[in-house]
């Protein structure tokens, strides 16, 4: 598993030194939120195997690259040029004694202890970067809206119910069968959207497809919806 990306970073250098900052500060801590001088050692423990991972992925990243630059050489450069040496093997050896599998799920499961301690502060949990960050919210370009509509009962109508993700306005708009263009059907600004549609047939059931655009000053905003089949009937 791994830890919430609200609160846990992503790229693992970035988590090998949120590691180290919470290792540091949850060994000056630990103790007055009601943990063990043990508990302390295996968060220092685990921060150990982490360094040494991220360290080595760098470490081995170089590594790679001198082979693609000494494979470039070897192969493209012209005769008589000086033949590099190979890149020396790292030298990698894994801090001791080994801890358990499961470093990610250990964080994890004692972050929530921390949180319910009854010494916890925000204070500390900022301390120790365990606040969950707030979720950006998309940019206006790329919002989608969700439909939830519902086949007709009669009257060549149907109710579209749309996410509208904070706008204050929708359209709903239909593509027949055999056709590739969408047609504007109706305009909303609560839900459910009652949507009357001329049936191609007149007195005959016809399947449509039904997608929603979010509006904001009469212009779209986002992309569509994705469709949906709807059936209308007499």
């Amino acid at each position: 598993m791994i830890p919430s990306h609200t609160w846990f970073a992503r790229p693992l250098q970035e988590r090998a030194a949120w590691f180290e900052n919470f290792a540091l500060q949850f060994g000056a801590v630990g103790l007055s939120l009601g943990f063990t001088a043990g508990e302390i050692t295996g968060v220092q423990n685990d921060n150990e195997t982490v360094q040494f991972l991220a360290a080595a992925a760098t470490e081995l990243d170089a590594f790679v690259e001198a082979v693609r630059q000494f494979r470039i050489i070897i192969t493209e450069g012209a005769i008589g040029e000086p033949t590099p040496a190979f890149p020396a093997n790292p030298a990698l050896v894994p801090p001791a004694p080994a801890v358990a599998t499961g470093i990610f799920e250990r964080l994890d499961d004692l972050v929530k202890r921390i949180r319910v301690a009854p010494a916890y502060t925000k204070e500390i949990g900022a301390l120790l970067g365990i606040i969950p960050a707030a979720k950006p919210s998309a940019p206006e370009q790329e919002l989608k809206p969700v439909i939830k509509a519902s086949d007709s009962t009669g009257g060549f109508s149907f109710s579209v119910d749309v996410t509208r993700l904070g706008m204050p306005a929708y359209k709903i708009q239909i593509q027949r069968q055999g056709s590739s263009t969408w047609q504007d059907a109706a305009f909303a600004t609560t839900n459910p959207c009652n949507v009357v549609v001329t049936p191609t047939s007149p007195g005959q059931p016809e399947r449509i497809l039904v997608r929603a655009i979010l509006m904001k000053n009469n212009e779209q905003v986002g992309v569509p919806s994705d469709p949906t089949y709807v059936t209308i009937n007499p």
